[in-house]
């Protein structure tokens, strides 16, 4: 064997499963520390140039307010449907082809199961989606207005 090939089948798979996902991490915490910085480097320097500033009132415009509970529970939904909407269509339409091909015998029969898959999974995300729709729905209704 090779010592290239040896490096590539046993330092790629590690560097894969090992190395990738901490430093995909570690970029995501680097970027979140320096939008801080810039973001209190922004309010010194306006603090510095106006004092008479009002802090909160600036903080506000600059970090907007989070979304309800109820917001982003309606926001969730809509995904949901739009989604849940799109993939059950797709899986049904997929599926349909599938069978019109069988039924006319156009098909080879080894690539039959691979794809079926192309239509049975959008429509088992499909259905899972507007199932959890429907179960955000009771949820939603149960809430209260203040909530």
């Amino acid at each position: 064997m090779n010592t290239i090939e040896f490096f590539i089948d046993k330092l790629v798979p590690i560097a894969l499963i090992g190395v990738l996902p901490i430093v995909m991490v570690w970029l995501y915490y680097r970027n979140e520390q320096l939008k801080a910085t810039k973001r209190s480097e922004i309010i010194m320097a306006v603090i510095e140039k106006n004092p008479e500033v009002d802090v909160q009132e600036f903080l506000n415009k600059l970090n907007p307010p989070k979304l309800s509970y109820k917001e982003k529970m309606l926001k969730i939904m809509h995904y949901e449907v739009l989604w849940g909407t799109i993939c059950f269509i797709g899986g049904i339409v997929t599926i349909s082809v599938i069978i019109a091909l069988s039924i006319l015998q156009v098909y080879i029969e080894g690539f039959f199961p691979i794809v079926s898959m192309f239509g049975i999974v959008p429509l088992a995300v499909g259905c899972g989606l507007l199932a959890a729709y429907n179960n955000a729905k009771k949820t939603l209704e149960n809430l209260k207005d203040n909530d």
